[in-house]
């Protein structure tokens, strides 16, 4: 308890400074359907298909179409190289984004504890009003899951968190931010072959000199062919 307060000054200025400048805010909810096949032991296709509303079911926000294939290096290291469209809805316009990707992927497992993260280096062409734009971005994720129950072969439940960072790059240089996403969610194994990942996300935008805050549902389904 005394630990606890001593962080509750901090924890404090972190709200205030967050929902200070949190000048429009969203309440979503992100559906995913996550589809592996493999090809050999260390050679997986995966097609991504997001559906991504606003107003938590109220009207379309985003769908996302992303095959990629994953090169799995040792046993804790994998590269996964990949495409994405991305179709997003706005009151005034529709912006399609086309990206290509390359990530390296970790995990360390401590004890009962899995820590994980991800580089993810995407090359955007983005359409908006009729005209284009091309852009590079850096993605930097860490996290870690931890399983509520004692045994690990049984399926029980896991305590997800992660953040990740978004940097847009100019000049062969990450210096601008884009986006933060920070989840705090339970995974589910539900078959040898399905498991279920849901929890809160937050995420925040940069748009201009303001913030646009996501206060997000999210659903990930993970089948395996």
């Amino acid at each position: 308890m005394k630990k606890m307060r001593s962080y509750l000054p901090f924890i404090l200025i972190i709200f205030i400074f967050w929902q200070s400048n949190a000048q429009e805010q969203q309440n979503n909810a992100w559906k995913a359907l996550f589809t592996d096949f493999s090809l050999t032991n260390s050679k997986t296709l995966r097609l991504e298909t997001h559906l991504r509303t606003r107003q938590f079911f109220g009207e379309s926000d985003q769908y996302l179409l992303r095959p990629s294939v994953r090169f799995q290096l040792g046993n804790n290291t994998a590269f996964t190289t990949g495409y994405t469209l991305i179709s997003s809805n706005t009151p005034k316009y529709r912006t399609t984004e086309n990206n290509l990707w390359q990530q390296f992927s970790f995990s360390l497992p401590i004890n009962r504890t899995n820590y994980f993260g991800w580089i993810r280096l995407e090359q955007r062409w983005q359409s908006k009003n009729k005209e284009s734009y091309y852009g590079t971005r850096i993605r930097f994720r860490a996290g870690f899951q931890f399983p509520l129950g004692k045994n690990k072969k049984a399926f029980s439940p896991k305590l997800v968190v992660f953040n990740e960072v978004f940097l847009l790059i100019k000049d062969n240089f990450s210096y601008e931010f884009n986006q933060n996403w920070t989840f705090i969610g339970f995974q589910q194994k539900i078959s040898k072959k399905s498991g279920l990942l849901t929890g809160f996300q937050r995420n925040t935008i940069a748009k201009g000199e303001s913030f646009l805050q996501k206060n997000i549902w999210s659903t990930l389904l993970f089948y395996k062919l």
